[in-house]
């Protein structure tokens, strides 16, 4: 029997949740049944990771559309000849499969402003089929015209972060200059204004006792350092991009998410659910859907330092609450997104495309 060929068409140069999704996804997809080949943008840094072949082209970097990087995918499809061309944004990518004939799907990764009826209108037309990894994200998709029947709600999933003995944590708390004992709060997130870095910093100034790591770079940067150092919040390190993400998982106590934008569901949260930490995050997008208030975390207003500085310090106070948010914390990751699920019902969306 053939294999279904299916082509993932990815525009962004650095590893954000799309990539991640891709990175998580293939070492567990079926090569029995699918032959899977990625395009990206020339040097993009999934590069390194990728276990599938890949074509880097020009054009496509962080662009939905651009009728050059329309002719580069066309041309790419054309020669690949794939069943199913599967985008990641690339509005290019879905004209140049419905070009060539492919089976299209779409996998939407975070939630926008809505942007008017014929942006919904453009992507019914380009799409046979269409994925959400929330339902904040699918709510996103309805409001901007989309039919609700033909978006399929698949949650990203992960493979559990590995758990490090005592001893390797107190090394890398060492390292980081940590006391064993301190209390350690971790945010992980690319460093862009709407991910609400600011509101850690306001509300880092009521945890003195606090350690908080901030994991990511990004154009934001520059602003928050000037503002830790101006005035004096030393308890926030900016550590910039890490390349090991498990080495602050296991060192942290709480995870906070503070976006008020784009956010749907946070590899990070995820990751840190794995090994039983709890998460304060706001109530932006699909925040809620990941984490429930008082089994596996809080939920604070978007854009409330005041409101985040309390939760934070309420999770740490209380060490019998703690302890049974970290078992939720588990006990919903072990249900809800395990990577061979996620893969499972992408795959049988694939199958059931091509059955049609």
């Amino acid at each position: 029997m053939n294999k279904i060929k299916v082509l993932h068409i990815i525009t962004d140069a650095n590893i954000g949740g799309a990539g991640s999704h891709l990175l998580t996804f293939f070492p567990v997809a079926n090569r029995d049944i699918f032959s899977y080949e990625v395009a990206l943008p020339t040097g993009s840094k999934l590069i390194s990771q990728l276990d599938v072949p890949y074509t880097e082209l020009p054009h496509i970097t962080a662009r939905s559309f651009s009728l050059k990087g329309l002719m580069a995918l066309y041309r790419l499809i054309k020669q690949k000849s794939p069943d199913i061309v599967h985008t990641h944004a690339s509005l290019a990518g879905r004209i140049a499969a419905r070009l060539c004939g492919c089976k299209i799907v779409h996998t939407r990764h975070s939630v926008f402003a809505p942007t008017g009826i014929s942006f919904g209108f453009v992507n019914q037309r380009l799409s046979d089929a269409i994925i959400a990894v929330s339902p904040a994200a699918k709510d996103n998709l309805v409001q901007m015209g989309i039919k609700p029947e033909s978006i399929n709600v698949i949650f990203n999933g992960i493979n559990p972060v590995k758990r490090y003995s005592q001893h390797e944590k107190n090394a890398i708390r060492t390292s980081y200059g940590i006391k064993p004992d301190a209390f350690v709060v971790s945010q992980i997130a690319r460093l862009v204004d709407i991910k609400g870095h600011d509101y850690t910093l306001d509300a880092a100034k009521k945890w003195p006792d606090i350690t908080v790591r901030v994991a990511g770079d990004g154009p934001h940067e520059a602003h928050l350092r000037r503002r830790a150092k101006e005035e004096s919040i030393s308890n926030v390190i900016f550590l910039g991009f890490i390349d090991n993400v498990a080495d602050i998982e296991n060192i942290s106590d709480l995870q906070i998410n503070t976006s008020y934008g784009t956010e749907a569901t946070s590899y990070a949260l995820l990751e840190g659910m794995s090994l039983g930490i709890p998460a304060i995050v706001s109530d932006f997008g699909g925040n809620p859907y990941v984490i429930t208030h008082g089994k596996n975390g809080l939920i604070f207003p978007q854009k409330n330092a005041d409101a985040l500085a309390e939760a934070v310090l309420k999770v740490k106070n209380d060490s019998d609450f703690y302890q049974s948010l970290s078992e939720g914390a588990l006990e919903d990751f072990k249900s809800r997104f395990l990577v061979e699920d996620m893969a499972m019902h992408m795959e049988n969306l694939y199958r059931n495309l091509m059955e049609a």
